[in-house]
């Protein structure tokens, strides 16, 4: 029964096409190549391998201890030799060179440098990590490579793969909005929220948040196409014409996405995602060259009878890991929590959360919880203050001038930051911003020594006096329909006696 099962799954789905397959592993290698450059390579000494300011503990007694690759060495040669090596793979699997055997590589050590620092994964390494992962089991060096073609049958995991790797998609994409069931997602106000973010929101969403009805219905229709997508995740299993849709979906979501919001790289893994499923109907299009459009285009290996079985009960397993580990969550504050928290014997099965091993932080049960219930409660940033020889305040990442004034103990400061960061420092600290009492004073001091450093580059002759660094909350209220915001400045830290 189970065999006629997996039979008729692996006869009656729609393969990806070996051209989108092939421009899906282009775009995850750029995305790689994006992630090490813009990301990595600026953290190495700052934000990895720094002690000082940024002691183990802080990680490693909220998520486990790292797997030990990064961290065999707390050398800057050590970081940038194994970062350099990953530029290099990516490079090669973007080109399609010897692409069965870099995969493992890739995932083994893109892997371990997420589990070095935690803090430095704004989610789409997740994805990242989760695409390496199945990628290592689809054909993806049958196009667009500029190298023959490899044997290398131990990774040929046939259409079984493939239905793991969409069935992975559709679960991204499904709780991408079967979280969202708090009060601000119900009345179509949380765009006008975010908005008013001080880390997240792009000038474009800011313009969108001071008409809170056109940004109500940006709202629901971003809802809504999250919702669509889902749905058409599972159509695409059997039908062309919802694998192309379920594309242009992904692509569209992740767009308006980038336009509205500072989210790293989502973007490319989220085009990555939706080239993947691009139909073969798509590929005939006349605007293409010939020797694209009549290529033998579906050609997932058949297993081999010595390894199939081992295969498919490797997937399998996989396969069910990851549901178990998104049902988990998914009974936890979701639109399905009551049904499933009610489940006979859930306390034992859905309700009992399973390790991570090192190596899969966040794989077995990564879902997509962007601003998942309502957002957050603090839309809160940093400040890092300067003062110039006669006492004038600044902000050291923007040089503006800023105005400061105190009532009664409590402080106000103007013009409030609008989304300064950049690289790795913008997904430290969304982290930072929440997660503050983990870490040490000498990290607050350690963090606005960076920014002194990085403003005397910048400014050689200028004169510091005396800089701070501020932290900014930012709460919300509703009254009357109308939206209040209510700001808090307090100072972390004070270095004094500059002598720049």
């Amino acid at each position: 029964m189970f065999e006629k099962l997996l039979g008729y799954l692996e006869r009656n789905t729609i393969s990806f096409d070996l051209r989108s397959l092939g421009l899906f592993r282009i775009a995850l290698g750029f995305a790689l190549i994006y992630n090490l450059i813009v990301y990595r390579f600026p953290a190495v000494g700052v934000y990895y391998n720094n002690n000082q300011w940024l002691p183990e503990a802080s990680a490693s007694d909220y998520y486990g201890k790292s797997f030990p690759l990064f961290n065999w060495s707390d050398s800057n040669l050590w970081y940038y030799f194994l970062l350099s090596l990953m530029l290099l793979l990516s490079i090669l699997f973007v080109i399609g060179y010897k692409t069965k055997w870099i995969t493992p590589v890739l995932f083994i050590t893109f892997a371990s440098l997420i589990t070095t620092n935690p803090y430095l994964s704004h989610g789409v390494e997740h994805l990242e990590e989760t695409a390496l992962f199945w990628a290592m089991f689809l054909p993806l060096n049958r196009r667009f490579q500029f190298f023959q073609n490899q044997k290398a049958s131990f990774f040929n995991f046939g259409k079984l793969a493939q239905l793991g790797f969409q069935f992975q998609l559709f679960l991204i994409y499904f709780s991408s909005w079967i979280f969202k069931n708090g009060e601000l997602w119900r009345k179509g106000q949380l765009l006008e929220v975010v908005s008013n973010d001080l880390i997240h929101a792009r000038p474009l969403l800011q313009q969108l948040g001071t008409y809170p009805e056109l940004a109500q219905s940006f709202t629901y229709a971003g809802f809504y196409l999250e919702v669509l997508v889902s749905i058409l995740l599972l159509l695409s299993f059997f039908f062309q014409r919802a694998r192309y849709w379920s594309a242009v979906s992904i692509i569209l979501l992740h767009g308006i996405m980038a336009l509205f919001l500072h989210v790293g790289t989502f973007f490319l893994i989220g085009l990555a995602f939706g080239v993947l499923l691009l139909p073969q109907s798509f590929w005939s299009w006349k605007v293409f060259p010939d020797r694209w459009r009549y290529q033998n285009s579906i050609g997932l290996d058949i297993l081999s009878v010595r390894w199939k079985n081992f295969k498919r009960f490797f997937i399998l397993v996989t396969m069910l890991f990851i549901l178990h580990g998104n049902l988990y969550h998914l009974s936890k504050n979701s639109y399905l929590s009551p049904f499933l928290s009610s489940l006979p014997l859930y306390k034992y099965t859905i309700g009992k959360q399973l390790a991570d091993p090192g190596i899969f932080t966040g794989f077995w049960h990564q879902s997509w919880k962007f601003f998942p219930n309502n957002i957050y409660d603090d839309l809160g940033d940093f400040l890092f203050i300067g003062y110039d020889e006669n006492k004038t305040p600044f902000e050291l990442r923007t040089s503006e001038k800023l105005y400061m004034s105190s009532t009664n103990g409590s402080y106000h400061i103007e013009p409030l930051p609008t989304a300064s960061y950049f690289g790795a420092e913008f997904t430290f600290g969304v982290y930072y911003k929440f997660y503050q009492d983990r870490f040490p004073v000498s990290t607050q001091k350690g963090w606005l020594e960076l920014q002194l450093n990085k403003y005397k580059q910048a400014h050689p002759d200028k004169i510091i006096s005396k800089a701070e660094l501020w932290k900014v909350q930012r709460f919300h209220t509703y009254e009357g329909g109308q939206l209040i915001l209510t700001d808090t400045v307090f100072k972390l830290v004070t270095k004094n006696n500059f002598d720049y």
